[in-house]
């Protein structure tokens, strides 16, 4: 097995020391870095990058354009996007960048650090993409493949609700005083 090296990008001292020990915890060596311009600086020289894990904002750039980046240049990384936001198009983009796992801040941490004690980096790569965040696990779904599926199930709801109001209706005007 190589060295578990691993990369921390997050402006927020407290949250990236967090996560440092966090991973040190896991046996990872880490690097950290606090702007997408150090993080470029600490891995210019490395022929090989495990593990990264990317604050979805930065103050120099996007996280999620440092994903991209990261991608190109280390294609068998494990890449986690972490982020305060849990909305479905932020998701959705993070995916779309590259990312492995989509963890919710600051709930999905210890469910991590528990897959990263359990499997080996080279499992974890292969899995399908993972949210992770206050309910816990789940798989990623892209929305074009929830999209079919979700106009069929409103359209059936919808129908229901109809013939609910109907049937609703016919028995509340069966009961209704006649106006005589």
């Amino acid at each position: 097995m190589g060295e578990r090296l691993a990369l921390v990008v997050d402006d927020v001292g407290a949250n990236r020391e967090f996560v440092v020990r966090l991973l040190n915890g896991a046996k990872f060596k880490v690097m950290s870095a606090s702007t997408g311009k150090a993080a470029h600086e600490l891995i210019v020289l490395q022929a090989e990058l495990p593990m990264a894990i990317v604050d979805m904002k930065l103050p120099d750039m996007s996280g999620l354009d440092l994903v991209v980046e990261l991608r190109k240049k280390f294609p068998k990384a494990y890449l986690v996007v972490a982020s305060m936001y849990d909305e479905r198009t932020t998701i959705d983009k993070a995916f779309a960048a590259g990312c492995n796992v989509y963890l919710v801040k600051p709930h999905g941490f210890m469910e991590l650090y528990k897959r990263l004690n359990q499997s080996e980096l080279s499992v974890l790569g292969v899995e399908p993409p993972l949210v992770i965040d206050q309910y816990g696990p789940r798989l990623f779904k892209p929305l074009d493949k929830l999209a079919t599926g979700t106009v069929s199930t409103v359209k059936v709801e919808a129908d229901k609700l109809s013939a609910d109001k109907s049937a609703i209706e016919n028995s509340v005007a069966d009961k209704s005083p006649s106006k005589e």
